[in-house]
């Protein structure tokens, strides 16, 4: 994710010639000479900004944020996915051309409006805690109805549903993107009245609004699954999944979900003839095992966490368990430390995963996470989808 926002952070991080071009863009003469500017002249910008209206630096520090957002390798990604939806061949030439992430990021602010709200509710979705998401994946694999009048469907039910329920979702309004053969569906019932104090017009007054709260469906169909994200809202999920299936899978009802009952058989990570098998398209460079937690057969209470540091001996875990000579035990966690291969000049990136019996893995289903996922599916690691019967 992108840095905290600050102006001056903003500044430091955004070339000159881009910033120079989205003044001109908004039409607002900052009264700076960006030919002469030095870079990351950040005092020198602020105090251009704090000579314009209170109405245009609101303005522009939206949108700064917006883009301060995506100036990240998440936000660039989400970007890139978003221009291949859009069949924008050509983007991701123009947008690796450039150096550095605000840069990026601002030049597809500038140049490609279009793709900007998907990428930003991509990113979003993308940083959520795999915790959040709420998954079902015996749904049977239709295709999804996305036509207007079924999105304005969804948007009612779901209305309709929190309005009786508990007197708040009176407008709803529903957004759908779709994204690496999965679809999104964004929704934002209208919430309960709040009152928060701000600055208006140099006055500080308390302005009553009604914000808007958050609902994510993900569908799959070639998974036959669908993952919601309601937070504070996890009451309302099976409910969720039967107007979802209703309105945009056409299923007349929809059956109790069945438990995810699949798991991470972890103990062949410690036979001999164990390896992580790498296909060379996925850009994995090495995985090793940094920790392992057995759990003793005879009392699963007793657990044994055996740590080490892998970089030099990858084999440093197997050998400090094999000298422990332990009674009858399962693995119940295994920590891995994946690192890809590196791109050009760059600095070779890592990922640590832990994987915990019977179905803890804090991966997402996208990116390097998504790499990571396919990895373990081929090693024998990752939990297989249950076979329904229709």
């Amino acid at each position: 994710m992108a840095a905290q926002y600050s102006n001056r952070h903003f500044f430091r991080k955004t070339p000159n010639h881009f910033l120079a071009l989205f003044f001109e863009a908004k039409g607002i003469p900052l009264g700076v000479d960006f030919g002469q500017l030095k870079e990351n002249d950040a005092d020198a910008l602020q105090t251009a900004l704090n000579k314009l209206t209170d109405s245009q630096i609101l303005d522009i520090e939206a949108e700064f944020q917006d883009v301060n957002a995506l100036a990240c390798e998440g936000g660039i990604v989400a970007l890139v996915d978003e221009a291949s939806f859009h069949g924008d061949d050509g983007f991701v030439g123009e947008i690796a051309a450039i150096e550095g992430f605000h840069a990026k990021a601002m030049w597809a602010f500038l140049n490609k409006p279009t793709y900007w709200r998907g990428a930003a509710m991509f990113l979003h979705a993308d940083n959520v805690s795999p915790s959040y998401w709420k998954k079902r994946n015996d749904l049977p694999c239709l295709p999804p109805q996305v036509e207007d009048e079924d999105i304005e469907a969804l948007a009612r039910a779901i209305s309709g549903y929190f309005f009786h329920k508990e007197g708040r979702g009176k407008n709803c309004t529903v957004e759908p993107y779709r994204r690496n053969q999965k679809e999104y569906f964004f929704a934002y019932p209208e919430d309960f009245a709040q009152s928060a104090v701000e600055w208006v017009g140099g006055t500080l007054k308390s302005q009553a609004h009604h914000p808007a709260f958050e609902i994510i469906f993900v569908y799959s169909e070639a998974e036959g699954s669908l993952d919601i994200y309601a937070p504070k809202n996890s009451k309302a999920i099976a409910d969720l999944q039967v107007m979802f299936a209703q309105h945009i899978l056409k299923l007349e009802t929809l059956t109790k979900g069945v438990i995810d009952k699949r798991v991470y058989e972890l103990t062949p990570v410690v036979e001999d003839d164990f390896e992580f098998k790498i296909e060379p398209v996925l850009g994995i460079a090495s995985v090793v095992v940094n920790r392992l937690r057995v759990t003793l057969k005879h009392d699963k209470k007793e657990r044994i966490t055996i740590e080490a540091d892998a970089h030099k001996t990858p084999d440093a875990v197997y050998s400090r368990l094999e000298k422990l000579n332990l009674p009858v035990y399962y693995v119940s966690q295994v920590t891995l430390k994946v690192t890809f291969e590196a791109i050009g000049n760059q600095r070779a990136k890592t990922r640590t995963v832990n994987i915990t019996h019977p179905n803890s893995c804090a991966l997402n289903h996208d990116g390097n996470d998504l790499k990571i996922r396919q990895m373990l599916a081929s090693s024998g690691l990752e939990p297989k989808a249950m076979s329904v019967k229709e």
